[in-house]
């Protein structure tokens, strides 16, 4: 596996920087935008479905037994292995100019996560998380990534992208509760609030509704970083849901008693 899995992170490297090239090139550009839900505003835009087309076809190449799982497009295979890709992590800031956007590139091998991407092409970084190991990339050198040492509810910031992103009143209450025992609370950031929790500048993550391609790349870069990312109900992000992420577990046990209302977990 050590030998596979440095191959496998030079191509995934790879294919964050094919998918960099294109992204940057429509960036702040007029770009052509199509809603894909007749309810809420959910845009694609031309960037995002020529980016998942083109690390389809590279993987599907160089790989043809691996199954892709991707935002805009997605192919099964018999084998083990499975891709998932978010072309463009943070659409609606990416059409506004806002260059809080991102790639997300995920391997996961029998269902389990081994390898992390997150490509911020507008600040020119990139974090990464694979076996024992998480860091960042800016201006060609490696920053080994720790989350913050907080302990305290009380000094902690917490992130979410916004409070709309909540599947109901009823969870956007809870994030008000957990909100107020906060020392802050900022929103915005779509994936890179999860890189600013691996790079100690964030405590804690809160989200509802994501889907796998929202959140599998990110497990990675945030544990092998020390934190720890779940959803509410104490489980494996696998399947995207209900997301929580922390600087460790004493404040996961209790931002999520908050949540939940159940009583923290004292282990």
């Amino acid at each position: 596996m050590p030998k596979d899995i440095k191959n496998f992170v030079e191509f995934s490297l790879n294919l964050a920087d094919t998918a960099r090239q294109i992204s940057l090139f429509y960036f702040k550009k007029k770009v052509k935008v199509i809603n894909k839900d007749k309810v809420n505003f959910d845009p694609v835009t031309t960037a995002d479905i020529k980016i998942q087309k083109k690390l389809n076809q590279i993987i599907l190449e160089t790989f043809p037994n691996h199954s892709i799982f991707g935002e805009e497009e997605s192919f099964v295979r018999d084998g083990e292995y499975e891709w998932c890709i978010d072309p463009i992590d943070g659409t609606k800031s990416y059409i506004q100019g806002i260059p809080l956007w991102g790639t997300l590139i995920s391997l996961s091998r029998d269902k389990k996560i081994i390898l992390g991407l997150a490509d911020i092409p507008a600040l020119d970084e990139r974090y990464l998380g694979y076996l024992n190991f998480s860091y960042k990339i800016k201006n060609k050198k490696k920053k080994k990534l720790k989350v913050r040492n907080t302990d305290k509810l009380s000094e902690v910031i917490l992130n979410t992208t916004s409070p709309y992103v909540f599947a109901n009143r009823k969870d956007q209450r809870s994030f008000e509760r957990l909100s107020l025992k906060t020392k802050s609370t900022r929103l915005g950031g779509d994936c890179y609030s999860y890189c600013l929790l691996a790079d100690g500048l964030v405590d804690i993550v809160v989200e509802s509704g994501l889907k796998p391609w929202d959140i599998r790349a990110l497990e990675p870069i945030i544990i092998n970083a020390g934190g720890i990312i779940r959803t509410w109900e104490n489980k494996e992000i696998y399947n995207g849901g209900r997301i929580i992420a922390c600087s460790n577990k004493k404040i996961f046990s209790e931002s999520r008693s908050i949540l939940t209302k159940e009583k923290p977990s004292q282990k």
